[in-house]
Parts: structure tokens; sequence; C-alpha cells
């Protein structure tokens, strides 16, 4: 038996109590089950099968359904053409998880799993932060999602590939020099800035910005374009071989996607929908300035 389908047995052994069992082998550093497949490939004909097809790669929605349906409908989008990509943290912060979780299943939508994923995964399962119980849990996900939702969330990917564009889609980002295959769950979820490694002539993976260290996606020399949220306190950033999307939505600001040809990378745009208000306030008080951005 091959490594990969070793992994996955141990998984589908450790998840044969049943949705709510601890006892899977393959478990995040949050004690979260990991999906089966952590790194998804997508193929040229899973997507965007109509003449006119795009890819729609949205930035961290947080809960704001309304403002995840106002952008897909002033872009006209077609479930049937187009194809639905989301960055990851669906949830939280905004009033409407379970519906943005919906909306992403009903389109089709491939998705990635965020942080906030991964805290939803941790109250229902009862580990990592909530291991001894739910007291301190202070999101909405939790009260509005099924079984099933869960076990949708559960098996989302920690990146998506779309090699024939070169494009790879995280939440958080990807320490440069890394192999894809070899990068830290952790740092997938939750890095944004790197600094030089004491150890190695590598890179650290930084949760938040130290003197001395740098936006990972500005390090990042390709040849892979990798899309990412995560960062919304930076909104939109553009790189050479990276774009970030996290716009803030959640704040009061705007909802973010990157609309990409799927046969030629380079002809891509960006379309925005404005907040229809402040669902969470920023704690960092220099987050508040309004961006200056085209809105549709």
């Amino acid at each position: 038996m091959g490594a990969s389908n070793q992994r996955a047995a141990l998984c589908l052994e450790g998840l044969s109590g049943g949705l709510f069992s601890r006892r899977s082998a393959c478990t995040s550093p949050s004690g979260t089950p990991l999906p089966l497949i952590s790194h998804r490939r997508v193929e040229r004909h899973e997507v965007c099968n109509q003449p006119g097809g795009r890819l729609l790669i949205v930035g961290d929605v947080h809960g704001c359904a309304e403002e995840l349906r106002s952008l897909l409908k002033a872009e006209s989008f077609d479930k049937g053409r187009d194809t639905l990509v989301l960055v990851g943290d669906l949830v939280n912060k905004g009033p409407s998880s379970g519906e943005v979780i919906a909306i992403a299943r009903d389109n089709g939508a491939f998705c990635v799993r965020g942080n906030h994923e991964d805290e939803l995964l941790e109250a229902w399962h009862g580990v990592g932060r909530y291991a001894n119980g739910l007291g301190s849990y202070r999101q909405n996900a939790k009260g509005q999602v099924d079984a099933e939702a869960v076990r949708w969330v559960q098996e989302l990917p920690f990146t998506l590939s779309l090699p024939w564009l070169k494009l790879v889609v995280v939440h958080a980002g990807l320490i440069p020099g890394v192999p894809l295959e070899k990068q830290k769950v952790k740092d997938m979820m939750w890095v944004r800035d790197v600094r030089p490694s004491d150890s190695d002539a590598g890179w650290e993976g930084l949760e938040t910005p130290q003197e001395g260290s740098y936006s990972w996606a500005k390090v990042w020399s390709g040849p892979e374009h990798v899309v990412f949220g995560h960062d919304a306190k930076r909104k939109l950033q553009t790189h050479e071989f990276a774009t970030g999307l996290d716009t803030g939505c959640c704040y009061g600001f705007q909802l973010t996607a990157l609309v990409v040809n799927p046969d030629d990378a380079s002809d891509r745009r960006f379309v925005h929908a404005q907040a229809g208000k402040v669902h969470s306030a920023p704690k960092d008080r220099s987050f508040r300035e309004v961006p200056v951005t085209h809105t549709v």
C-alpha cells in the first residue's frame, strides 16, 4: 500500500466511529481531523465547461452571505458555465456562516480550509481551544451548521493547484523554497510574514509581522502564482507571483474576487462588492481606513 493510501486508510479508520469520533490518526496541530486530500490538483475538465466560462476566485467571505450573493449577481455568475473558488474563511465574524457554506456547496465551489474553518472543527469535535468545553467560544458558525456541512468543511484541502494555469490557491500563504507537500499546516492557515530562519538558509513563517520580517507574498518568487486571503490589514495585495484577496468585507470594507480566464491566467481582473455594514469591528484602529477601490 502506498503512503497516500496508508494515510487515507488511517483517516478512514479514525472516522469509522462516525463524524464525532476523535480517534482519527490524521489530525492538525489544533487537533482537528485532516482532509483525506491535503493538496487538491484540479484538472482543466473540472472547471468552466461551457463557452465564456470564468473562474471567480473570492477572498475571505467571513459569513457575509449577502455580499457574496451581490458579487455573484453583479458578475452574472452561472454555475453551469462559471466556476467558483473560495480562499477559505467562509465562516465567523459575519452574520451568516451557514448560508455562505450553503452557497458554496450549492454552486459546486472549490474551496480551501482557512483558520476559521479549522476553529469551527475545533468547536464541533471538542479539541484544541475547546477541548475543555465551549465556554470561550464566541463565534456563530457552530450553531448554523449540521453534520453534513461539517463533513464538507472537514474535507476541504489546504491547497488547490490548477497546473495548466500555474495557479495555486491557499488560505494564508506558503513558505518560499518549501515544496508544496512539505508545507506546514499551520503556515498554510496562519502565515502572514516570513523571516530568515536561524536553523537553515530558508524562511520561518510568522502569524504576525515582526521587526525584520517580510510579507511572504512579496518574497515568493514563483513559478506558480499563488492566490490567497487571510491578511485583511494589508487589503488587496498584488505581487508578481502572488495576489491577496482579503479586503475586509466583515469589517465594513469590500468583498473582492479575481476573475480569471480559465485558459489564460494573464487575462484576469478584480471585482468588488461593498459590505452592507460593519459586521465585526477590527481590533486595530489603524485598519479602519476605508480603501479606495472600484466597486460593483
